[in-house]
């Protein structure tokens, strides 16, 4: 039913917009795109200086960003890396230019 198609496409629009829509997961979003496979101490490090850089907003924010499927994590040893999920922005780019 293309009704009800619409319904899950605006439901997971509004998720990626929802996520998207605060400053500080924005640059983090632009970081991790300038710099692919980065973990989480870099993206920590090169927030602006007056976005709170304790490692438990970092962790939030990244949770809120993994779970709209925006990024990617994969562990390497201790660390986490980062990257874009290259198919969700492909499918939101689809979305904006339908409307």
């Amino acid at each position: 039913m293309v009704t009800a198609q619409y319904e899950r496409d605006d439901q997971r629009l509004y998720r990626l917009l929802k996520a998207l829509g605060n400053p500080v997961r924005l640059q983090i979003v632009r970081f991790i795109q300038n710099h692919p496979r980065c973990i989480g101490n870099q993206i920590q490090l090169h927030l602006p200086d007056h976005v709170s850089r304790a490692q438990s907003t970092l962790s939030q924010h990244l949770k809120i960003l993994r779970a709209a499927g925006i990024i990617q994590a994969r562990d390497d040893g201790s660390a986490t890396c980062y990257s874009i999920n290259q198919e969700i922005f492909a499918w939101l780019r689809e979305q904006l230019e339908d409307m």
